[in-house]
């Protein structure tokens, strides 16, 4: 039985009501690499997908003022129902009453977030409106959703969403959820600035509580919270996960949460979270392939010739 099960004891929440959704998989269209154009866009079990891709590209928002620099945002509909697995209900309780996050009122309907490659998408509050990647970030397969990107650290929630291949070579096999949890915790700022990236990690600030498991229904891994994060009533939330059909790639979360209402839109954020299997393992290839023909050009230049330069 999963650790999420355990009600945190004396907690003063009970069942809290959750926006049921339907699963629909959000599409986005995957840019041109250097080496190689993604495919259209599948499902998360990296099937393919019958519609139409002109329906369901990426594209920038047209109602930003000038000046703005544009988000991604994808053309395809919020589902229409969410439902939450019991794991990710129970979380988000057990997050409440072990955290003492203040009560506010739940945010608008969510809203679909891309990220740039066609890879990754996510369901997150209106009111998170601060998004990166735009297009003109370098490619990436992670989502950074907040109310305030540029606020320090610790003022503003955040999602900050990652998928990654397993069998690159970045990754060349799984890494351990736990010990990758870890890892975030101790290179994560928990306050602070990001530019210039000052300020004291999640590890150092915050208490860490036990590693537990967790399932949303299409991912299976686990999740930890660090909470009293510089005394105050907030908590980091970190959780590593696989698909839970065996497909060869992981995702990651690192969110804060203030409230409530962060609280419950992390809930939903998990349970849309959505990577396009065939995008992915596309995506991983060309980089490799990029990478591996850059260093055989390094390595048979001349010295004084350029990289791009055949040696004689």
């Amino acid at each position: 039985m999963s650790a999420l099960l355990e009600r945190a004891a004396g907690g003063a929440h009970g069942r809290r009501p959750t926006r049921r959704r339907s699963r629909a998989l959000p599409c986005a269209l995957a840019l041109a690499l250097t080496v190689a154009l993604l495919g259209a866009c599948g499902s998360s079990d990296g099937g393919d997908d019958d519609g139409d891709d002109a329906a369901s590209a990426t594209t920038v928002d047209p109602n930003l003022p000038k000046g703005t620099v544009p988000f991604i945002v994808c053309k395809t509909p919020v589902a229409d129902a969410v439902e939450l697995s019991d794991d990710v209900e129970l979380l988000v309780e057990n997050l409440i009453s072990q955290a003492g996050l203040a009560e506010a009122d739940p945010y608008g309907d969510p809203v679909v977030r891309c990220d740039n490659t066609g890879v990754t998408t996510i369901e997150a509050p209106p009111d998170y409106a601060d998004v990166d990647p735009s297009q003109f970030s370098p490619p990436q397969t992670a989502i950074r959703v907040s109310t305030d990107l540029s606020a320090n650290v610790e003022a503003a929630p955040i999602v900050n969403y990652f998928a990654a291949a397993v069998g690159g070579s970045q990754y060349p096999t799984q890494p351990g959820f736990a010990t990758l949890i870890q890892q975030s915790a101790d290179g994560s700022l928990s306050s602070g600035t990001r530019d210039p990236r000052e300020g004291s990690t999640i590890s150092e600030e915050c208490q860490g509580l036990p590693v537990r498991d967790l399932s949303t229904g299409s991912f299976t891994g686990k999740a930890r919270f660090f909470v009293n994060c510089g005394g105050d009533s907030r908590a980091w939330v970190l959780v590593a996960a696989a698909p839970s059909n065996g497909a060869p790639y992981f995702v990651q979360v690192v969110a804060q949460v203030r409230d409530t209402a962060d609280a419950d839109a992390l809930g939903h954020a998990l349970a849309t979270m959505s990577v396009d299997g065939d995008a992915i393992a596309a995506l991983t290839a060309a980089q490799d392939a990029a990478a591996e023909a850059q260093a055989a050009a390094t390595s048979t230049t001349a010295p004084g010739a350029t990289a791009t330069t055949a040696a004689p």
